[in-house]
């Protein structure tokens, strides 16, 4: 389960649709924009990502590090582990 502070983050780049740099638990990396937070039907809370009009959905407990890729005054990089 991920502290309030993090979840405050992630409520942060989907507002504002950012495009992100995802780096996993695996160490594989995602790029693409965040748009929502939604419950697999495993029950795990996930980010939901687009990408070249694609839907990815990323469960929040296995993201290592989020950056946001364009300037912006609120969030750069967020470290979850």
């Amino acid at each position: 389960m991920l502290k309030c502070d993090l979840h405050d983050y992630i409520e942060i780049v989907c507002l504002y649709r950012y495009p992100l740099c995802l780096t996993l638990a695996s160490g594989e990396q995602v790029y693409a924009t965040a748009l929502d937070t939604r419950y697999n039907s495993a029950r795990q809370e996930c980010l939901v990502l687009t990408h070249a009009g694609t839907e990815q959905w990323v469960v929040l407990e296995d993201i290592t590090l989020l950056e946001v890729t364009v300037p912006n005054p609120h969030v750069q990089q967020v470290r979850f582990k």
